[in-house]
């Protein structure tokens, strides 16, 4: 299985500030790396967001706009959304979270029987729910 990328945390926070986000999706961020897991039902509750369009796909957008003002590791997170894929696509919000795991190694989804939502974490170094 190939390794994630690790985002470099000052890159990261530089593209944010360069990514010109509106004050809807820099709550997003916000929220996620603050909140750690989620899945867009607590996403669209918590944020009191319409569930058109689906938060999930502006997550997506979001990490787009991020991702050209860190182009090579946004192009390397997305060779590995690919590989860690079940069906072989890129999700670009890989940027910043995954799909969690359960500790008998399933994904946190209702394809596994696990969950009844999708179920998200934030990547460790863009963390900073304890921190704040």
């Amino acid at each position: 299985m190939k390794k994630r990328p690790i985002t470099p945390i000052k890159l990261f926070d530089l593209s944010l500030e360069k990514a010109e986000l509106s004050l809807k999706e820099k709550e997003i961020i916000e929220y996620i790396r603050f909140t750690g897991v989620f899945n867009q039902v607590s996403l669209t509750k918590d944020l009191r967001l319409n569930s058109k369009p689906p938060p999930l796909s502006i997550l997506c957008k979001i990490c787009k706009k991020i991702g050209r003002h860190m182009p090579e590791h946004f192009k390397d997170v997305q060779s590995w959304s690919v590989s860690q894929s079940e069906y072989g696509v890129c999700w670009d919000a890989n940027l910043i979270c995954s799909t969690a795991w359960n500790c008998d190694g399933e994904r946190l989804s209702p394809e596994a029987g696990t969950t009844q939502y999708h179920t998200f974490v934030v990547h460790k170094e863009l963390f900073y729910g304890l921190d704040f």
